[in-house]
């Protein structure tokens, strides 16, 4: 008997790839028995990639693709002037406010989930699917990310004018509480949604409030504030959860957060640096392989990318921290040898004899990223 779960996604036509890669994770863990709709919302979508995604659905014979236009839905909309434009945040396109959208495209759903196409899904998604959400307006994960940012007063918006984010919370999103999700995936009540005039609020509250720190992602949270659900953080892991669990003080939270990290139910690239992009900074977080394997069952992979992997590989061993060996008599070094980022160092009786260092790889920036 197959089950219908209908999933919506928001891209343009340069993250097709990643998207055939989320879905072909998602047939691949999910149960045969599922039925999945799959809901492009784009504007300039080609025919050829509509397709090949539409080709996805041999792995799964119960899978249906629809396309939908934005530009008839968005015309009236200048989706440009909400857009929080910085350098750390270039990544981020306009297509992440056709969310706010979803409710109305959709009027015979009661429920809908929506993701990012940055994700791999590595559960079956039935679970997250099934959660009761009757009397909320979403099922959310919270953003441990803007957890840690909370906590410490030494970390402020770049959005203008900085400030902490204790502040930006009371005094931009009106927010009385600080508890804040992450709006990469939404399993969304569209009755509720629908009958307390939701989408309207988010239009309003973006038209007075932009430009925010995180855009539509914040919006959300002020909007929907009170009225969400918060479901379990392997349902959208943070690529950078491993390091994030460190700053956590509670023991028994950090234990919890460092074991969903080795078992995602779905895993979340947020950020810049995405593991099919040549990035300088570390590649020190899960999943970087993972995405590779399913990205290879796409019709899309080309074996001339795989250059990509092997220098997340190579940045990802330089710059780890890691003991290597460690001699003692009598609680005396006598040697110690480990590594920092882009350096191996050797020590004999606790002085520092000599290191080597690593060399970056050469020509990086002629590289061009997928």
């Amino acid at each position: 008997m197959s089950y219908k779960i209908p999933v919506v996604f928001a891209i343009n036509n340069n993250y097709v790839k990643q998207l055939a890669t989320v879905i072909v994770s998602i047939l691949k863990n999910s149960s045969k028995h599922n039925c999945f709709e799959f809901n492009i919302l784009s504007n300039d979508l080609s025919s050829e990639n509509k397709n090949i995604l539409s080709s996805l659905s041999s792995l799964n014979k119960n899978t249906s693709f629809n396309f939908i236009d934005m530009n008839e839905i968005t015309k009236d909309f200048d989706l440009e002037k909400f857009m929080s434009r910085r350098d750390d945040y270039k990544y981020i396109s306009t297509e992440t406010y056709f969310r706010f959208f979803i409710p109305e495209i959709f009027k015979d759903y009661s429920k809908i989930l929506y993701l990012d196409a940055d994700i791999l899904v590595l559960q079956d998604l039935k679970e997250l699917y099934d959660t009761d959400i009757q009397n909320y307006y979403a099922g959310v994960v919270q953003d441990t990310v803007l957890e840690v940012f909370i906590a410490d007063e030494n970390i402020k918006t770049r959005t203008k004018p900085e400030r902490i984010y204790t502040e930006y919370f009371k005094e931009k999103l009106h927010k009385k509480e600080n508890s804040y999700f992450n709006a990469g995936v939404l399993l969304l009540n569209l009755d509720k949604i629908r009958e307390d005039n939701i989408v309207e609020k988010l239009w309003q509250f973006t038209a007075e409030e932009s430009p925010l720190e995180f855009q539509d992602q914040d919006v959300l949270n002020a909007v929907l504030e009170g009225n969400v659900k918060f479901v379990d953080y392997k349902w959208n892991t943070l690529k950078d959860l491993n390091w994030f669990a460190t700053q956590v003080r509670d023991k028994k939270k950090r234990k919890y957060l460092l074991s969903t990290y080795k078992h995602p139910g779905i895993f979340h690239y947020v950020g810049g640096n995405k593991p099919w992009l040549v990035h300088e900074e570390n590649y020190n977080y899960a999943c970087i392989e993972e995405w590779w394997k399913y990205y290879k069952l796409t019709p899309y992979f080309n074996k001339k990318e795989l250059f990509i992997l092997k220098y997340a590989r190579r940045m990802k061993l330089i710059h780890r921290w890691k003991h290597y060996l460690t001699m003692s008599i009598l609680g005396f070094t006598i040697i110690d040898v480990y590594q920092e980022p882009m350096i191996l160092k050797f020590k004999i009786l606790n002085i520092l004899k000599t290191h080597i260092r690593f060399k970056p790889l050469k020509n990086t920036q002629n590289i061009r990223s997928v």
